[in-house]
């Protein structure tokens, strides 16, 4: 199974290193095939000694089923995810590995064999266990050769001696039978490196393309957090507080302070759905406000205006739903202005809940707009909450809705600061909503009057 990488990580992924990986990890499963192999032919052997064994012969084949187990053992701990130090080594090193140990195995069969038959029969078939073995050339030629040379040098070493008329005839099929083991092995060597990198430029070019749209979408998520507020302006006669979570990297979600003496106007704003398209749109909206805020003492007007311009700038429909609370200090009123937005709920100082609801249709429909607007008394100790739907609209496991009727009880229970509710009310959708993932944006503003 190929092991998982990040995007960075294929995107700076050569051809060669991917090659080298792709070979590494069929080497590694068949060496331990090998092993297998090996350990079963070590033990016929072993078995068979009875009949013309020495104690040398015995003692080489269980110190090579000694050394295949310990072999065996650091293969299988190499596959683990956290490797030990021998592991490691053998992660970085299979191909050496694989060679040492094939080496190992040919010189041991052909010593145990050396003064029977049997050493002729091993010598020509041995390199073709290595058919499925995937090197570069110089690494299967260097081990191919080093197959061929031990065979060629084993009348020296005390191996059953030819007659005049075999030798020849030996060498010839020992040089032939590794050359052709080794084209076998160099061509499924190369159709390898050939599909690999047909692979790997394809997964280069997608991860490239990816990494590419999320710095992009990082590049807008910053964008358009910088559009909103650092801070809440500081003023002494209302505290404020305010947050804006976005679901994806770029949210729908929009908030905003405009200070105008003794006059505040509070903007709670979402675009329908979240994402890139969201965000530009909230661009153009605070855009608007920010050249609107010296007629914001109408609120309704501004959003009337605002209407327009979403209506017009998109060839694609696009909603928005936005609340406008001016509190204006001089005169103890507040005047709300909403075009399809979640009501503003108001906690009084005595302890009461309101749910104020303008009905409207959100800015952007291709129908006549009446903005509603509604002024009203506020005292020392009044709290009122912005919200988008992200909040109300939260799903439990159990598929609850959060709903309104929660939210008002948090926001009747809480008497303390605009930070302090702002953070119970985040504290509350959170615990609600458990270990499922936000899939809307969530933007609350609180405002108390000092």
């Amino acid at each position: 199974m190929e092991p998982t990488y990040s995007l960075d990580e294929i995107a700076r992924t050569t051809d060669e290193i991917a090659v080298r990986r792709r070979f590494d990890r069929r080497n590694r499963f068949w060496l331990i095939l090998l092993m297998i192999v090996f350990t079963f032919v070590v033990l016929i052997r072993i078995l068979s000694f009875h009949r013309s064994n020495t104690v040398f012969e015995v003692l080489l084949g269980m110190a090579n089923l000694a050394f295949i187990a310990a072999a065996l053992f650091v293969v299988r701990d190499s596959w683990r995810e956290s490797p030990s130090p021998a592991g490691r080594w053998l992660n970085n090193h299979v191909s050496a590995s694989l060679i040492t140990f094939v080496l190992l195995q040919y010189a041991s069969i052909l010593t145990l064999t050396r003064t029977t038959d049997d050493w002729v029969p091993w010598a020509i078939t041995f390199p073709f266990f290595l058919l499925a073995v995937r090197m570069p050339v110089a690494e299967l030629g260097l081990m191919f050769a080093m197959l061929t040379g031990g065979a060629l040098l084993m009348p020296l070493f005390g191996a059953r001696p030819f007659r005049h008329d075999e030798g020849t005839g030996f060498y010839i099929g020992m040089a032939v039978c590794n050359g052709v083991a080794l084209a076998i092995a160099l061509l499924g060597s190369y159709r390898m490196r050939r599909q690999v990198r047909r692979e790997w430029n394809e997964r280069r070019t997608q991860a490239r393309e990816q990494i590419r749209m999320r710095d992009e979408l990082r590049y807008a998520r910053e964008l358009q957090l910088s559009m909103l507020p650092e801070c809440a302006p500081q003023i002494g006669w209302a505290d404020l507080c305010a947050v804006s979570i976005p679901a994806t990297e770029v949210g729908g979600d929009y908030y905003d302070y405009f200070v105008d003496g003794d006059r505040i106007a509070l903007v709670c704003g979402d675009v329908a759905g979240h994402g890139m398209s969201s965000g530009l749109v909230l661009a153009a909206l605070r855009s608007g406000f920010t050249l609107l805020r010296d007629e914001l003492h109408d609120p309704a007007a501004v959003l009337r205006r605002l209407h327009d311009l979403v209506a017009q700038t998109s060839r694609r429909r696009m909603l928005v739903t936005v609340t406008v609370v001016l509190l204006d200090r001089a005169t103890m009123q507040a005047t709300i202005a909403s075009a399809g937005h979640p009501p503003v709920i108001l906690r009084r100082a005595d302890g009461t809940v309101e749910t104020i609801n303008l009905f409207a249709p959100p800015l952007g429909v291709r129908l006549p707009v009446s903005i509603p607007q509604r002024r009203i008394a506020v005292a020392s100790g009044d709290t009122f909450v912005l919200h988008s739907d992200g909040i109300y609209e939260t799903l439990s496991a159990d598929d609850e809705t959060y709903g309104l009727d929660r939210l008002a009880a948090v926001v009747q229970d809480h008497d303390g600061t605009a930070e302090a509710l702002r953070d119970a009310i985040l504290k509350d959708v959170d615990a609600f909503r458990g270990s499922a993932l936000p899939d809307d944006d969530v933007t609350v503003v609180v405002a108390k009057v000092l």
